[in-house]
């Protein structure tokens, strides 16, 4: 029998998340992809808190729906649950509340079209969006799959972006696996600083 390996970058990600996650908590999956982010935040958050999962791509759609329908979130479709067929870019026309976390995987969608893939420009466009929308407190997680053609662009887009990020409003963890791949996978945890209190007089 196969077993899993238990270091695996989403693991690594969804643990860390695990700690900062409650029910009650606005959430979103900047790329849903075959669902597994979704349903992860799903079982996370609600029944109290809301989810946004978005994809530019039907089969993604389908495939997120489909699993919650099996994992019994079906009643919170289109209620704490918005699956949304648009870019990440556009996250203003659908996100009205500040955000608890915003998860994102760049690259390609497992098992699709391995020439449709996470564009540059549309990401950095989203994180910005994300930036200001995230809470004090709120983490964004990314993990960076760049051994493809256009991969290596969106990680130097990614890590341009980051670097201009404020240190006095951003804490940025980075990790990866080197020794297990070629083009390993980084990790990025990005935490909303909370501002310090002015003392009062």
């Amino acid at each position: 029998m196969s077993v899993k390996p238990i270091i695996q970058n989403t693991n690594i990600v969804k643990t860390l998340l695990d700690r900062k996650l409650q029910n009650g908590d606005i959430v979103v999956d900047a790329t849903m992809g075959n669902g597994n982010d979704t349903l992860f935040l799903c079982q996370k958050v609600l029944p109290l808190g809301k989810v946004y999962a978005f994809d530019i791509q039907e089969d993604a759609f389908i495939n997120t729906t489909k699993l919650l329908q099996e994992h019994n979130f079906t009643l919170h479709l289109g209620k704490q649950v918005h699956c949304i067929k648009d870019s990440h870019a556009n996250f203003e026309q659908y996100l009205s509340e500040s955000v608890d976390v915003f998860m994102y995987n760049l690259g390609y969608l497992p098992g699709g079209d391995h020439s449709i893939i996470t564009d540059p420009k549309s990401t950095i466009e989203s994180l910005k969006i994300a930036s200001k929308k995230l809470k004090e407190g709120g983490i964004i997680s990314i993990i960076v799959y760049y051994g493809h053609s256009g991969g290596e662009i969106e990680k130097r887009a990614l890590e341009k972006y980051l670097e201009s990020l404020s240190s006095q409003q951003f804490k940025i963890f980075q990790g990866m696996m080197p020794f297990n791949n070629h083009f390993p996978p980084i990790i990025y945890m990005i935490e909303k600083l909370r501002r310090k209190k002015q003392p009062t007089r």
